[in-house]
């Protein structure tokens, strides 16, 4: 059985580790929560009971026996950077799905991925690698996501929504079918999308506007 590091400190690695909790709680997992991989200090909450080492030691001498990576860092980019990291050195990844999500058919979630508690893929939908969905997002038929989107709780994606790498949509956010959004777009909580932008903006309102660039 490996064992399971979580790296991160804060709330997402929280919340992370809650969906890790529920997958063992609901059943034998191929793999052990160990515990907390920190840049530095502790966590910003208990760790209950779980190991916390620092991740440069780790990452100098990591154990000889072979480790499950998932990345609990709510900002995009730097879950990024980071999934790299660590799959430079040869780590693999973890997905985590939360016993109460619903993954329907023919939908694909890439490696590193985390589904939070009631999320739901309806239909041929495909989630990138390393994104994280909390709870309660849905994604409608046809959605895509790429590599390291992060949708907040309760964003809904109406059908044929394609969002581009990193991608980071806040609380309660809604598109409207068939836009497409480019990489390293986000959006304010609340915003309600219905135009294609095509990347590297700030959306916010009802409608979702551009924020003027400073």
């Amino acid at each position: 059985m490996q064992d399971l590091w979580i790296v991160g400190g804060s709330g997402a690695a929280l919340e992370v580790w809650a969906v890790a909790r529920a997958m063992e709680a609901s059943g034998p997992q191929p793999w052990k929560l160990r515990g907390f991989l920190v840049i530095e200090g502790s966590p910003e909450f208990d760790p209950e009971g779980l190991e916390v080492r620092n991740e440069v030691a780790f990452l100098a001498a990591p154990p000889t026996s072979q480790a499950l990576i998932v990345v609990g860092l709510g900002e995009p980019s730097l879950r990024q950077k980071v999934a790299q990291t660590y799959a430079i050195r040869g780590f693999q990844f973890a997905t985590l799905i939360h016993p109460s999500a619903i993954v329907g058919p023919a939908c694909s979630v890439g490696e590193g991925s985390v589904l939070m508690a009631l999320s739901v893929l309806e239909t041929h939908v495909n989630v990138g690698e390393h994104a994280l969905l909390n709870v309660g997002t849905s994604i409608a038929h046809n959605g895509s996501l790429g590599r390291c989107c992060s949708l907040g709780p309760g964003v809904r994606l109406a059908g044929w929504v394609a969002l581009g790498d990193r991608c980071d949509l806040g609380v309660g956010c809604c598109v409207r079918p068939r836009v497409t959004l480019g990489p390293d777009t986000r959006v304010g909580a609340g915003g309600a999308v219905v135009a294609d932008h095509p990347g590297s903006v700030t959306l916010v309102g009802v409608p979702a506007i551009p924020l003027p660039r400073a």
